[in-house]
Protein backbone atom coordinates (compact mmCIF):
# COMPACT_ATOMS: atom_id res chain seq x y z
CA UNK A 1 0.00 0.00 0.00
CA UNK A 2 1.56 3.37 -0.57
CA UNK A 3 1.55 6.61 1.63
CA UNK A 4 1.77 9.41 0.73
CA UNK A 5 4.50 12.02 3.35
CA UNK A 6 3.30 15.46 4.33
CA UNK A 7 6.80 15.85 5.67
CA UNK A 8 7.17 17.94 9.07
CA UNK A 9 4.60 19.16 11.63
CA UNK A 10 5.65 22.52 10.30
CA UNK A 11 5.19 21.40 6.49
CA UNK A 12 2.43 20.76 7.12
CA UNK A 13 0.87 23.84 8.79
CA UNK A 14 2.65 25.89 6.13
CA UNK A 15 0.23 23.93 3.20
CA UNK A 16 -2.85 23.99 5.27
CA UNK A 17 -2.21 28.11 5.63
CA UNK A 18 -1.35 28.41 1.71
CA UNK A 19 -4.58 26.17 1.38
CA UNK A 20 -6.58 28.50 3.78
CA UNK A 21 -5.09 31.56 2.25
CA UNK A 22 -6.08 30.56 -1.39
CA UNK A 23 -9.34 29.79 -0.60
CA UNK A 24 -10.03 33.04 1.27
CA UNK A 25 -8.58 34.64 -1.50
CA UNK A 26 -10.81 33.30 -3.90
CA UNK A 27 -14.06 33.95 -1.97
CA UNK A 28 -12.85 37.45 -2.21
CA UNK A 29 -12.28 37.73 -5.90
CA UNK A 30 -15.86 36.32 -6.49
CA UNK A 31 -17.61 38.88 -4.05
CA UNK A 32 -15.81 41.67 -5.76
CA UNK A 33 -16.69 39.82 -9.35
CA UNK A 34 -20.28 39.78 -7.95
CA UNK A 35 -20.54 43.20 -6.96
CA UNK A 36 -22.39 45.23 -8.82
CA UNK A 37 -21.54 48.82 -10.60
CA UNK A 38 -24.14 50.56 -8.49
CA UNK A 39 -22.93 48.94 -5.03
CA UNK A 40 -19.37 49.63 -5.80
CA UNK A 41 -19.66 53.49 -7.34
CA UNK A 42 -22.01 54.58 -4.03
CA UNK A 43 -20.13 56.76 -2.04
CA UNK A 44 -17.45 56.75 -4.50
CA UNK A 45 -15.55 59.93 -5.62
CA UNK A 46 -13.88 59.37 -9.14
CA UNK A 47 -11.12 62.01 -10.17
CA UNK A 48 -10.79 62.87 -13.55
CA UNK A 49 -7.18 64.21 -14.00
CA UNK A 50 -6.53 66.88 -16.87
CA UNK A 51 -3.52 67.46 -17.90
CA UNK A 52 -2.94 71.19 -18.09
CA UNK A 53 -3.68 73.98 -16.16
CA UNK A 54 -7.06 75.44 -15.31
CA UNK A 55 -9.37 77.27 -18.23
CA UNK A 56 -7.76 76.02 -21.35
CA UNK A 57 -10.08 73.92 -23.67
CA UNK A 58 -9.26 70.36 -22.54
CA UNK A 59 -10.11 71.94 -18.80
CA UNK A 60 -13.35 73.80 -19.56
CA UNK A 61 -14.23 70.50 -21.71
CA UNK A 62 -13.34 68.44 -18.82
CA UNK A 63 -14.98 70.46 -16.17
CA UNK A 64 -18.26 70.75 -18.13
CA UNK A 65 -18.43 67.04 -18.30
CA UNK A 66 -17.90 66.01 -14.97
CA UNK A 67 -20.77 68.34 -13.36
CA UNK A 68 -23.03 66.46 -14.36
CA UNK A 69 -21.69 62.57 -15.49
CA UNK A 70 -21.42 61.62 -11.88
CA UNK A 71 -25.90 61.87 -12.21
CA UNK A 72 -25.84 59.23 -14.85
CA UNK A 73 -23.01 56.40 -13.18
CA UNK A 74 -25.15 53.84 -11.45
CA UNK A 75 -24.57 54.71 -7.45
CA UNK A 76 -23.66 58.39 -8.33
CA UNK A 77 -20.38 59.45 -7.71
CA UNK A 78 -18.97 62.54 -7.10
CA UNK A 79 -16.48 62.99 -10.30
CA UNK A 80 -13.86 66.29 -9.26
CA UNK A 81 -11.02 67.60 -11.50
CA UNK A 82 -7.41 67.95 -10.59
CA UNK A 83 -5.13 69.63 -12.62
CA UNK A 84 -1.78 67.97 -13.90
CA UNK A 85 0.44 70.33 -15.90
CA UNK A 86 3.66 69.03 -17.69
CA UNK A 87 5.09 68.28 -20.61
CA UNK A 88 2.24 68.89 -23.02
CA UNK A 89 0.38 66.69 -20.61
CA UNK A 90 2.56 63.81 -20.77
CA UNK A 91 2.72 63.97 -17.44
CA UNK A 92 -0.78 62.87 -16.76
CA UNK A 93 -1.80 60.20 -19.37
CA UNK A 94 1.82 58.66 -17.94
CA UNK A 95 -0.04 58.50 -14.52
CA UNK A 96 -3.30 57.76 -15.87
CA UNK A 97 -1.53 54.59 -17.78
CA UNK A 98 1.04 53.71 -14.52
CA UNK A 99 -0.17 55.11 -11.35
CA UNK A 100 -3.80 55.74 -11.35
CA UNK A 101 -6.37 53.19 -9.78
CA UNK A 102 -7.53 50.62 -12.02
CA UNK A 103 -10.81 50.35 -10.38
CA UNK A 104 -12.85 52.86 -12.03
CA UNK A 105 -12.57 55.76 -9.69
CA UNK A 106 -9.71 57.47 -11.89
CA UNK A 107 -10.27 58.87 -15.69
CA UNK A 108 -7.85 61.45 -17.49
CA UNK A 109 -7.89 64.15 -19.86
CA UNK A 110 -5.07 64.94 -21.76
CA UNK A 111 -3.51 66.42 -25.68
CA UNK A 112 -5.17 64.75 -28.20
CA UNK A 113 -1.58 64.86 -29.78
CA UNK A 114 0.39 63.09 -26.62
CA UNK A 115 -2.09 60.12 -27.62
CA UNK A 116 0.58 59.40 -30.87
CA UNK A 117 3.74 60.04 -28.49
CA UNK A 118 4.11 56.19 -28.63
CA UNK A 119 4.00 56.10 -32.55
CA UNK A 120 6.63 59.18 -32.53
CA UNK A 121 8.90 57.35 -30.61
CA UNK A 122 8.94 59.21 -27.79
CA UNK A 123 10.68 57.29 -25.24
CA UNK A 124 8.88 58.90 -22.31
CA UNK A 125 5.81 58.06 -23.06
CA UNK A 126 5.87 55.50 -21.20
CA UNK A 127 2.15 53.65 -22.12
CA UNK A 128 0.42 52.18 -25.30
CA UNK A 129 -2.65 53.93 -26.06
CA UNK A 130 -4.26 51.45 -27.58
CA UNK A 131 -4.55 49.41 -24.61
CA UNK A 132 -6.56 52.55 -22.43
CA UNK A 133 -9.88 52.31 -21.86
CA UNK A 134 -11.51 55.44 -24.16
CA UNK A 135 -14.76 56.56 -22.96
CA UNK A 136 -15.36 59.57 -25.39
CA UNK A 137 -15.15 63.57 -26.19
CA UNK A 138 -17.55 65.94 -25.76
CA UNK A 139 -16.98 66.58 -29.70
CA UNK A 140 -14.80 66.84 -32.20
CA UNK A 141 -12.61 70.10 -33.53
CA UNK A 142 -10.76 71.88 -36.37
CA UNK A 143 -7.22 73.22 -35.51
CA UNK A 144 -6.12 77.13 -36.92
CA UNK A 145 -3.22 79.23 -37.36
CA UNK A 146 -3.97 82.63 -36.23
CA UNK A 147 -2.36 85.87 -35.68
CA UNK A 148 -2.66 89.18 -34.50
CA UNK A 149 -4.38 91.13 -37.09
CA UNK A 150 -2.35 94.62 -36.67
CA UNK A 151 1.17 92.80 -37.91
CA UNK A 152 1.49 92.25 -41.94
CA UNK A 153 0.54 88.68 -41.93
CA UNK A 154 -2.74 89.11 -44.42
CA UNK A 155 -2.70 85.69 -46.22
CA UNK A 156 -1.47 82.10 -46.13
CA UNK A 157 1.89 82.73 -48.33
CA UNK A 158 3.09 85.24 -46.31
CA UNK A 159 4.06 82.89 -43.84
CA UNK A 160 6.67 81.72 -46.24
CA UNK A 161 8.02 84.87 -46.80
CA UNK A 162 8.21 86.20 -43.17
CA UNK A 163 8.99 84.71 -39.84
CA UNK A 164 5.82 84.73 -37.76
CA UNK A 165 6.01 84.20 -33.51
CA UNK A 166 4.28 81.57 -32.09
CA UNK A 167 3.29 79.87 -28.83
CA UNK A 168 3.39 76.27 -28.19
CA UNK A 169 2.35 74.76 -24.82
CA UNK A 170 4.46 71.65 -24.94
CA UNK A 171 6.36 68.92 -27.44
CA UNK A 172 3.14 66.03 -27.91
CA UNK A 173 0.57 69.44 -28.08
CA UNK A 174 -0.98 70.34 -31.42
CA UNK A 175 0.74 73.63 -30.60
CA UNK A 176 3.72 72.05 -30.47
CA UNK A 177 4.21 69.76 -33.37
CA UNK A 178 1.03 71.40 -36.14
CA UNK A 179 3.82 74.76 -36.72
CA UNK A 180 6.91 72.27 -37.13
CA UNK A 181 5.13 70.12 -39.20
CA UNK A 182 3.81 73.41 -41.46
CA UNK A 183 7.43 74.37 -42.31
CA UNK A 184 8.26 70.93 -43.02
CA UNK A 185 5.55 70.11 -45.36
CA UNK A 186 3.79 73.39 -46.68
CA UNK A 187 7.21 75.86 -46.43
CA UNK A 188 6.18 78.34 -44.04
CA UNK A 189 8.89 80.12 -41.11
CA UNK A 190 7.16 79.34 -38.35
CA UNK A 191 9.31 80.40 -34.91
CA UNK A 192 8.34 78.36 -31.54
CA UNK A 193 8.28 80.16 -28.27
CA UNK A 194 7.70 77.07 -25.86
CA UNK A 195 7.06 76.18 -22.57
CA UNK A 196 3.89 77.88 -21.83
CA UNK A 197 1.91 75.22 -19.67
CA UNK A 198 -1.45 75.64 -21.04
CA UNK A 199 -3.64 77.63 -23.58
CA UNK A 200 -4.61 80.43 -21.42
CA UNK A 201 -0.86 81.51 -20.94
CA UNK A 202 -0.24 81.41 -24.50
CA UNK A 203 -2.46 83.64 -25.31
CA UNK A 204 -1.75 85.94 -22.47
CA UNK A 205 1.62 85.74 -24.37
CA UNK A 206 -0.42 87.16 -27.81
CA UNK A 207 -1.99 90.13 -25.15
CA UNK A 208 1.47 91.35 -24.17
CA UNK A 209 3.13 91.08 -28.07
CA UNK A 210 5.97 88.28 -26.83
CA UNK A 211 4.47 86.11 -29.64
CA UNK A 212 2.99 87.15 -32.96
CA UNK A 213 0.16 84.31 -32.78
CA UNK A 214 -0.38 80.53 -32.40
CA UNK A 215 -0.85 77.39 -34.92
CA UNK A 216 -2.70 74.49 -33.72
CA UNK A 217 -5.04 75.85 -31.35
CA UNK A 218 -8.72 74.59 -31.76
CA UNK A 219 -10.89 76.68 -33.36
CA UNK A 220 -13.66 76.22 -30.54
CA UNK A 221 -11.98 77.12 -27.89
CA UNK A 222 -10.16 80.65 -29.68
CA UNK A 223 -14.21 81.27 -29.87
CA UNK A 224 -15.05 80.17 -26.48
CA UNK A 225 -12.52 81.88 -24.82
CA UNK A 226 -11.86 85.00 -27.11
CA UNK A 227 -14.92 85.73 -28.61
CA UNK A 228 -14.29 89.48 -28.35
CA UNK A 229 -10.97 88.46 -30.45
CA UNK A 230 -13.31 87.41 -33.49
CA UNK A 231 -16.35 89.91 -32.92
CA UNK A 232 -13.78 92.87 -33.39
CA UNK A 233 -11.72 91.51 -35.87
CA UNK A 234 -8.39 91.22 -33.16
CA UNK A 235 -6.88 88.05 -34.61
CA UNK A 236 -7.04 87.01 -38.74
CA UNK A 237 -7.48 83.37 -38.90
CA UNK A 238 -4.55 82.12 -41.88
CA UNK A 239 -5.35 78.73 -41.97
CA UNK A 240 -7.32 75.85 -41.07
CA UNK A 241 -6.57 71.68 -40.28
CA UNK A 242 -9.38 69.63 -40.80
CA UNK A 243 -10.38 66.50 -42.90
CA UNK A 244 -13.38 68.64 -43.83
CA UNK A 245 -13.60 72.97 -43.67
CA UNK A 246 -15.09 74.72 -40.52
CA UNK A 247 -18.70 75.70 -41.25
CA UNK A 248 -17.63 79.42 -39.96
CA UNK A 249 -14.60 79.19 -41.74
CA UNK A 250 -15.47 78.76 -45.69
CA UNK A 251 -12.86 81.38 -46.97
CA UNK A 252 -10.15 80.24 -44.80
CA UNK A 253 -7.28 77.82 -46.56
CA UNK A 254 -7.68 74.11 -46.05
CA UNK A 255 -3.98 72.72 -45.34
CA UNK A 256 -5.27 69.47 -47.19
CA UNK A 257 -5.58 71.60 -50.03
CA UNK A 258 -2.37 72.85 -50.14
CA UNK A 259 -0.31 69.91 -50.01
CA UNK A 260 1.94 69.81 -52.96
CA UNK A 261 1.97 65.58 -53.20
CA UNK A 262 0.43 62.32 -52.06
CA UNK A 263 3.26 61.48 -49.29
CA UNK A 264 2.78 65.32 -48.02
CA UNK A 265 -1.08 64.75 -47.95
CA UNK A 266 -1.11 61.15 -45.88
CA UNK A 267 1.48 63.18 -43.48
CA UNK A 268 -0.52 65.55 -42.99
CA UNK A 269 -3.86 63.56 -42.67
CA UNK A 270 -1.58 61.42 -39.66
CA UNK A 271 -1.35 64.40 -37.54
CA UNK A 272 -4.88 65.93 -38.79
CA UNK A 273 -6.57 62.02 -37.88
CA UNK A 274 -6.34 63.11 -33.77
CA UNK A 275 -8.78 66.11 -34.34
CA UNK A 276 -11.67 64.42 -34.27
CA UNK A 277 -10.89 63.04 -31.11
CA UNK A 278 -10.41 66.89 -29.72
CA UNK A 279 -11.05 66.74 -25.96
CA UNK A 280 -10.45 62.72 -24.89
CA UNK A 281 -11.19 61.65 -21.94
CA UNK A 282 -10.08 57.49 -20.73
CA UNK A 283 -9.52 55.33 -17.97
CA UNK A 284 -6.73 53.45 -17.86
CA UNK A 285 -6.36 48.98 -18.80
CA UNK A 286 -7.36 46.85 -16.32
CA UNK A 287 -10.71 48.20 -15.46
CA UNK A 288 -12.99 45.93 -14.65
CA UNK A 289 -15.66 45.69 -18.54
CA UNK A 290 -19.02 46.17 -16.42
CA UNK A 291 -17.22 49.85 -15.06
CA UNK A 292 -15.87 50.48 -18.70
CA UNK A 293 -19.49 49.72 -20.38
CA UNK A 294 -21.18 52.06 -17.37
CA UNK A 295 -19.04 54.98 -17.31
CA UNK A 296 -19.26 54.62 -21.80
CA UNK A 297 -22.81 54.76 -20.97
CA UNK A 298 -22.63 57.80 -18.36
CA UNK A 299 -20.71 59.75 -20.87
CA UNK A 300 -23.61 59.29 -23.63
CA UNK A 301 -26.11 60.36 -21.25
CA UNK A 302 -24.44 63.32 -20.09
CA UNK A 303 -24.41 64.44 -23.90
CA UNK A 304 -28.39 64.54 -24.41
CA UNK A 305 -28.44 66.24 -20.52
CA UNK A 306 -30.42 68.53 -20.93
CA UNK A 307 -28.65 70.83 -18.19
CA UNK A 308 -25.37 69.84 -19.71
CA UNK A 309 -26.12 70.83 -22.74
CA UNK A 310 -27.45 74.56 -21.31
CA UNK A 311 -24.16 74.80 -19.49
CA UNK A 312 -21.82 73.84 -22.58
CA UNK A 313 -24.30 76.45 -25.23
CA UNK A 314 -23.42 78.87 -21.99
CA UNK A 315 -19.95 78.56 -22.51
CA UNK A 316 -19.79 78.11 -26.17
CA UNK A 317 -18.69 74.75 -25.85
CA UNK A 318 -19.36 72.43 -28.78
CA UNK A 319 -21.06 69.29 -28.11
CA UNK A 320 -20.50 66.62 -31.41
CA UNK A 321 -19.42 63.77 -29.02
CA UNK A 322 -17.40 60.58 -30.09
CA UNK A 323 -17.35 57.63 -28.61
CA UNK A 324 -14.71 55.26 -27.03
CA UNK A 325 -14.91 52.83 -29.77
CA UNK A 326 -14.79 55.41 -32.28
CA UNK A 327 -11.36 57.15 -30.71
CA UNK A 328 -9.90 53.35 -30.73
CA UNK A 329 -10.76 52.71 -34.50
CA UNK A 330 -9.20 56.27 -35.22
CA UNK A 331 -5.82 54.70 -33.32
CA UNK A 332 -5.60 51.49 -34.60
CA UNK A 333 -5.70 53.53 -38.41
CA UNK A 334 -3.01 55.75 -37.09
CA UNK A 335 -0.82 53.13 -35.50
CA UNK A 336 -0.85 51.67 -38.53
CA UNK A 337 0.29 54.32 -41.08
CA UNK A 338 3.01 53.30 -43.83
CA UNK A 339 6.14 53.06 -42.39
CA UNK A 340 7.42 55.95 -44.35
CA UNK A 341 4.82 58.55 -43.58
CA UNK A 342 5.74 57.60 -39.47
CA UNK A 343 9.35 58.21 -39.87
CA UNK A 344 8.48 62.00 -41.51
CA UNK A 345 6.43 61.93 -38.87
CA UNK A 346 8.99 61.19 -36.33
CA UNK A 347 11.32 63.54 -37.32
CA UNK A 348 8.98 66.32 -37.03
CA UNK A 349 7.58 65.31 -33.60
CA UNK A 350 11.79 65.46 -32.36
CA UNK A 351 12.28 68.90 -33.20
CA UNK A 352 9.08 69.49 -31.15
CA UNK A 353 10.18 68.15 -28.10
Amino acid sequence: MSTVSLGSPLRFWSMLCAAATAVAFSTLSAGAQGQSVESFYQGKTITLVVGFTSGGGYDLNARAVARFMGNHIPGKPKVVIQNMPGAGSLASINHLANVAAKDGTALASFSRGVIFEPLMGNKSAQFDARNLNWIGSPSRETNIVFVRSDLPFKTFDDLKSKEMIVAATGGGADTGTFPLMMNAVLGTKLKLVTGYPGAPEALLAMDRGEVDGMAGLSWGFLKTVRPAWIAENKVRVLLQFGLSKAPDLPNVASALDLASNEADRQLLELFIARLPIAWPIAAPAGVPAERIAALRQAFLDTMKDADYRAEADKQALEVDPVTGDEISQILARVYASPEAIVTRAREIAEKAR
